[in-house]
């Protein structure tokens, strides 16, 4: 069952090295350097060719201590890794640099941030006690902008009410001096308040070209998604009714967003078509008995992968194993009855609490844990075409939270002496990647 919204919660010098080897927009809003994304397009990669394969996997971070680690989410230009942090009453946001070494390209990490929003008042002397007072400080559901080190995220700022904020790697970097410059937000703590104040704000998706952003808030008493056009600070909200709407996702090509909506004891799928255009409307991509959550595009747009209880022995009594769906994206499939069966892939696998599918660049395969107790939830790799699975050797433990970045370095969390920590991996398509983009 999804949590309820809003209820579910810079220095350097640490490093870390692996032993292995569209056309700029003329937006308001512009990536941070604009010729590296034209180079980028120019790279392309044949994926049919190249055997997926990973190798290198590796633990991020080495700082000690009784804390956990989850949801790593690599920048849009793979420049980053960053992921979230829970020490109890803190919950915060590391940012780790990606090193490549060109010669075995070799990956090295260095911790170059952490984000936390406290109230400044929270560190003054009581009256009564003459002792310090510090509010829990939850900052959390992190996204980037596109090829920039502009980022958005959800946080309490210590005063209890969960607004977006944004903040940056870089001091200059240009998304955010223009965030300010157009929507002139508050500041707190070098971070800039994106919504207004307590107003239960969250699940932030920045739009691919970075203009906007959807998110979900409590602010009508339901879960409604709002668009946000930070070029402009127009707000118009997408959705109503009495369900709860979370997780909202946009497609490749920043047309659409797809979302999870519902109630507490089942959601459905739900597509947003034409957004921010006249023809903009709503349809239905998967509503029937079972429960489904957390949708994903595919990296070329075709499909939509989802968590869904359907399970091919229909167990009454076990109604939240979780499996994974994948339907056309363009509404094609059937969205309801038995017709939907035929779109079940992968059964028995480890849903997460904000991660949906992570799919390889190729649109073909998807990583997932599969839920296997006695095995310590071990990686497999699916492919959806032969809809064959094959087990991934990554000497870790309590899998979770998986994710893959444009070009293929894979990321998750997994059970370290008791803690989760987040390691990465390299992929053959990175790889390939690499070779293409440093031969230009």
């Amino acid at each position: 069952m999804i949590v309820s919204l809003v209820l579910s919660a810079g220095c350097a010098g640490e490093a870390v090295r692996s032993t292995h080897p569209e056309k700029p927009d003329e937006s308001v809003i512009e990536p941070e350097q604009p010729e590296e994304k034209a180079a980028e397009e120019n790279v392309t990669v044949d994926y049919q060719g190249i055997e997926l394969k990973l190798f290198d996997f590796m633990q991020v971070e080495q700082i000690p201590g009784l804390y956990n680690s989850y949801n790593p989410q690599f920048s849009t230009n793979e420049k980053y890794l960053a992921f979230e942090v829970d020490q109890g009453t803190i919950k915060k946001i590391r940012i780790y640099t990606i090193g490549i070494n060109k010669p075995t390209y070799a990956l090295e990490f260095e911790k170059v941030k952490e984000v936390s929003l406290t109230d400044t008042s929270a560190d003054q002397l009581t009256d009564d006690l003459f002792e310090s007072f510090t509010e829990e400080s939850f900052n959390y559901e992190f996204t980037w902008f596109p090829f920039s080190s502009s980022f958005i995220f959800t946080s309490n700022a210590g005063r209890g009410e969960y607004n977006l904020y944004a903040g940056s790697v870089q001091e200059n970097d240009r998304v955010l001096r223009q965030i300010q410059e157009s929507l002139h937000p508050k500041q707190y703590n070098g971070y800039f308040m994106v919504t207004e104040e307590f107003r239960k704000d969250g699940q932030a998706r920045v739009s691919p070209d970075g203009k906007k952003i959807v998110f979900s808030s409590g602010r009508t008493g339901n879960g409604d998604l709002y668009l946000f056009d930070i070029t402009n600070g127009t707000l118009d909200q997408l959705t109503t009714g009495m369900a709860t709407d979370l997780f909202p996702q946009w497609s490749p090509d920043g047309k659409d967003i797809v979302f999870t909506t519902g109630g507490k004891t089942a959601h459905d799928i739900h597509i947003i078509r034409d957004v921010g255009s006249p023809g903009q409307h709503e349809d239905v991509l998967v509503s029937w008995f079972f429960d489904d959550e957390l949708p994903s595009f595919s990296p070329d747009g075709k499909f939509v992968s989802f968590y869904t209880t359907y399970n091919r022995e229909r167990d009454p009594f076990n109604t939240k194993r979780w499996g994974i769906m994948i339907v056309p994206s363009d509404g094609s499939g059937p969205n309801a009855g038995k017709e939907l069966i035929d779109y079940f892939h992968i059964p028995n696998v480890i849903k997460d609490n904000t991660q949906g599918t992570a799919w390889f660049p190729d649109s073909r395969h998807i990583i997932f844990a599969k839920n296997i107790d006695s095995d310590y939830n071990p990686i497999y790799i699916y492919d959806i075409q032969k809809r064959t699975e094959e087990y991934v050797d990554t000497g870790t433990r309590i899998n979770h939270d998986i994710t893959v970045s444009r070009h293929g370095l894979v990321s998750f969390r997994a059970q370290q002496l008791g803690w989760d920590r987040i390691f990465t991996a390299s992929s053959t398509y990175f790889q390939e990647y690499l070779n293409e983009k440093f031969a230009k």
